[in-house]
């Protein structure tokens, strides 16, 4: 028991512990009062604050301060740790920042993308409904003017299967009170070349205009039309008529075909029928000229030797071997029928066709 309280005597007589027992002063006299703030920088405060003569792990004196530990290498190691963590923080939130300024400008690049691919499809959607609507306008135009030609044929009421070309009678009244400028039909088996035949005041008149007197259009299918520099009767040696090269395969697109061997040979035989005089002809040349070649524009000859002077031209000049089943010398009269050629404004397409036979219809006005 005394050893007990000896020993805690011998404690008591700690000069450190008895100052820090008796309520001696944490810090320097004079040094500022502590605040709460402080409490995250309290050792380098106490160390700062702390007079030179507590410097030491001896110092002494009512006013000393001893230290924790009997050296300051604690104390510089919690600094640098403190230091070590403000550099880490900094560096956290510049990379935090980073991030972020990289996120964000990430989303911007990404908006931008967006709205230009949006203003892609808008223009994209856009364009498709406008090619849409061509198409539809350009595809009406064709259903439009086949059917036109359907109604005319239909009224016309022809008789194309008779067995006397004299039997082969068109209604021409019908045909003549819905377009007075009607002056024939012609007609070709096996191809879809079987039209009325108009002639205006000049060949561009019905280029564009139908034979209801439309335009139709994005899409002109125009009419067959005889030169304006032919007799109305048909009644020339040399009979030229016009037709569109249209892309649906109607109106004179198969003249283009015919000028190759396999399409010439199919078709050889086709009618040309007027109010006073039906005609059966027979191919017997086809050329692709250019479109400013005037020679087959000939619509009267001087003499007959003028005649087969063209005509021997054009075997001459034809894209198809001459037939051999047409006797040229005993050719009545010509038709030539022109359409475009492949390039359309630069050259022309050319069948010609001799008259074989010829008849007064059935129906002829008296």
């Amino acid at each position: 028991m005394m050893g007990c309280m000896e020993k805690r005597n011998d404690i008591s007589k700690n000069p450190e512990r008895d100052a820090r027992g008796q309520g001696a002063p944490s810090r320097p006299q004079g040094a500022a009062p502590m605040r709460r703030s402080d409490l995250s920088g309290l050792i380098p405060r106490i160390d700062a604050a702390r007079p030179a003569s507590a410097a030491g792990p001896d110092a002494g004196g009512p006013t000393g301060f001893a230290p924790a530990s009997p050296n300051r290498s604690g104390a510089s190691s919690r600094g640098g740790a403190q230091s070590f963590l403000t550099e880490e923080a900094q560096a956290y939130a510049r990379a935090c920042y980073g991030a972020a300024a990289h996120d964000a400008e990430e989303r911007k690049r990404r908006k931008r993308k967006n709205r230009i691919w949006t203003a892609v499809l808008v223009v994209a959607i856009l364009v498709f409904m406008a090619s849409v609507a061509v198409l539809g306008v350009i595809g009406y135009g064709y259903w439009s003017g086949t059917k036109t030609y359907d109604d005319v044929a239909a009224q016309a009421a022809i008789q194309k299967e008779a067995d006397a070309l004299s039997s082969m009678t068109v209604d021409w009244d019908a045909l003549l009170s819905r377009n007075p400028d009607t002056v024939g039909w012609i007609y070709m088996p096996g191809t879809s070349i079987d039209y009325p035949i108009v002639q205006g005041e000049t060949d561009e008149e019905y280029l564009k205009k139908d034979f209801a007197g439309e335009t139709g259009g994005l899409v002109h299918k125009g009419s067959i039309f005889l030169s304006s520099d032919n007799a109305p009767a048909m009644t020339d040696q040399n009979n030229v008529i016009y037709g569109h090269n249209m892309n649906d395969d109607t109106m004179f697109a198969h003249i283009l075909a015919m000028t190759e061997q396999p399409a010439f040979d199919a078709a050889r035989t086709f009618y040309v029928f007027t109010p006073d005089r039906n005609y059966r002809c027979m191919t017997y040349a086809a050329d692709i000229v250019d479109a400013s070649q005037t020679s087959i524009l000939q619509f009267d000859f001087p003499d007959r030797s003028s005649q087969d002077v063209y005509m021997a031209a054009n075997v001459e000049g034809s894209t198809v071997a001459a037939p051999t089943d047409v006797d040229l010398s005993a050719a009545m009269k010509l038709f030539t029928l022109i359409t475009c050629g492949d390039d359309y404004a630069a050259t022309r397409a050319v069948l010609f066709g001799a008259v074989v036979e010829a008849a007064e219809p059935a129906n002829a006005a008296s």
